[in-house]
């Protein structure tokens, strides 16, 4: 059911996609039911849903759902979903449909996403969503190579043979990476590239040919072969029957998010004007000027004004058409260097990640990846900059754990450490963290908790050790804990651990296995 839950999930963001009616509401009930059901994974894929859905609304609620996404994310630690959302967020600063000319916090948002997902686990399904997700927003800045690069990605990370959810993912990646296609080369043709426009030509088959294409819905593929007929069209092949045959029966409900009749008529355009039927070329061009959508198709749209003016313009130089190829020219200056500044972010982005591993290996112990002392007192360092003002400190020890090395090998001895690392994660809050002191010492610092939850916590700490099966790492293996508990003001840090380690050596004397509590008014086993 939770499975199936998910896989709802996306399907819905392909309803969304493809405007079945109520899809909307199907994404809250099932955000909803996630909720109650303590799905974080259904609830992250329902609120990208959400976000998708958004997409048809006001700036302010597409901005609202993509950082309900984003947070959702960061809480549960989920870095894919992360990179899905700091994309997203990065498609809603050129909400013109032109790049901008200045960086945004968009392009921050948009480096640290690619640099997330080039080492970032997760799902499949959730990976090629993410970099999907990036490829369009290096298409909205006219970052053509890198858009490609990401739908490349994307669909290289498709299982074959497909797996079942790759119906609700791969078709919207295969008509994004399709479109780009032609949507680059409409550029290529104002700027005069035409020896490019081949390769986008053979991308185009490319995608259309392999199995991700499989499955779109009618009207996805009733546009590409509108747009297909455009890039048929810039490359030479005579579309002018095909594009008439089209126009007639395309209906506008079925395309609430594209219009392919304005791409019909561009393709007429370049085909009429390539065979010198000027006249009917410049019909068809003013009629896909006013059908093209100049904020969702602008590459298009804008080819259509520029084949309108060459057809106005003649075989005379006009000043108009020497001023349009001259602000092209510069734009597309403009666009070589956003994309080498572009590249440059990235690679800083990658500098300062690096960084922060380098950083935060130096505060981790390298055996259970808890914090080490270094780690413990930076983070006591936070709380005092948070003015927490209590905390609790558990010491642990683990039980004759000398006899375990001598009698296992060290071998053994490090498993168990490790599982004891596992142990102390599943028991600490986001506000709270684990350390490994040294050897077979622990410690965790509960921030701001009473000295009942902290005796509960400790006490959890010691029946989950005693009750972990430790005869599946190794046959007649047996472990347990002590625990010296202390209670007691942030400020005050190092007199809690001297407390908690008196408390600590009580509970060995006292027989081991059990929790020793110093609350400052009094001691308690």
């Amino acid at each position: 059911m939770r499975q199936d839950a998910y896989m709802r999930a996306y399907e819905l963001v392909v309803h969304v996609q493809s405007g079945v009616p109520g899809a909307g509401a199907a994404i809250d009930r099932l955000r909803d039911d996630a909720t109650a059901s303590d799905w974080p994974e259904v609830v992250r894929i329902a609120l990208f849903a959400a976000a998708v859905a958004a997409g048809r609304s006001n700036h302010l609620q597409r901005r609202a759902a993509v950082a309900r996404l984003l947070s959702q994310s960061e809480q549960d630690g989920a870095p894919v979903m992360v990179a899905l959302a700091l994309a997203m967020r990065a498609c809603l600063d050129p909400a013109t449909g032109r790049p901008d000319p200045a960086m945004t916090s968009g392009d921050e948002d948009l480096a640290r996403a690619t640099v997330i997902l080039e080492s970032a686990d997760g799902t499949l399904i959730e990976r090629i969503s993410a970099h999907n997700a990036c490829a369009q927003a290096f298409g909205i800045r006219w970052l053509w190579e890198l858009c490609d690069q990401q739908y490349a990605t994307a669909l290289s990370l498709a299982p074959d043979p497909p797996a079942p959810w790759a119906r609700y993912v791969l078709p919207a990646i295969a008509y994004n990476r399709a479109e780009i296609q032609v949507n680059w080369a409409c550029v290529h043709r104002q700027a005069g590239e035409q020896d490019l426009l081949v390769e986008r030509w053979r991308t185009w088959q490319t995608v259309l040919s392999s199995t991700a294409s499989e499955g779109m819905p009618h009207a996805w593929t009733v546009e590409l072969d509108a747009l297909g007929l455009v890039l048929g069209a810039l490359v030479g092949e005579n579309v002018s029957d095909r594009a008439s045959d089209m126009l007639p029966v395309v209906v506008p409900e079925e395309h609430p998010g594209a219009w392919p009749i304005g791409w019909l008529h561009l393709a007429l355009a370049l085909s009429e004007q390539r065979a010198g039927r000027f006249d009917r070329a410049r019909e068809a061009a003013e009629m896909a000027v006013a059908e093209i959508d100049p904020t969702g198709s602008a590459e298009p749209y804008d080819l259509a004004l520029f084949i309108a003016a060459e057809l106005e313009s003649g075989a005379r130089p006009t000043a108009a058409m020497r001023y349009a190829r001259r602000q092209l020219s510069l734009r597309w200056s403009h666009q070589l260097a956003l994309h080498s500044s572009t590249l440059g972010r990235i690679q800083a982005e990658r500098l300062r990640r690096e960084h922060d591993v380098i950083t935060q290996q130096a505060h981790r112990d390298d055996l259970t990846a808890l914090l080490n002392r270094r780690g413990l007192a930076r983070y006591v360092e936070s709380l005092h900059r948070q003015e927490v003002a209590s905390v609790s400190l558990l010491v642990l020890d683990l039980d004759n754990f000398k006899s375990v090395n001598d009698r296992y090998g060290h071998q053994i001895g490090d498993a168990a450490l490790v599982s004891v690392g596992h142990l102390l994660c599943a028991h600490v809050r986001q506000s709270d963290c684990a350390v490994r002191l040294g050897g077979d010492e622990f410690a965790l610092v509960l921030a701001s908790a009473g000295n009942d939850v902290a005796r509960r916590r400790a006490e959890a700490l010691v029946d989950a050790v005693r009750a972990q099966p430790w005869d599946d790492l190794c046959a007649g293996l047996a472990m347990t804990v002590s625990v010296g508990l202390a209670s007691g003001r942030t400020a005050e840090f190092t007199s809690l651990i001297e407390r908690a380690d008196r408390a600590l050596y009580k509970a060995k004397r006292s027989g081991r296995d059990t929790v020793v509590c110093d609350f400052g008014d009094r001691v308690a086993i």
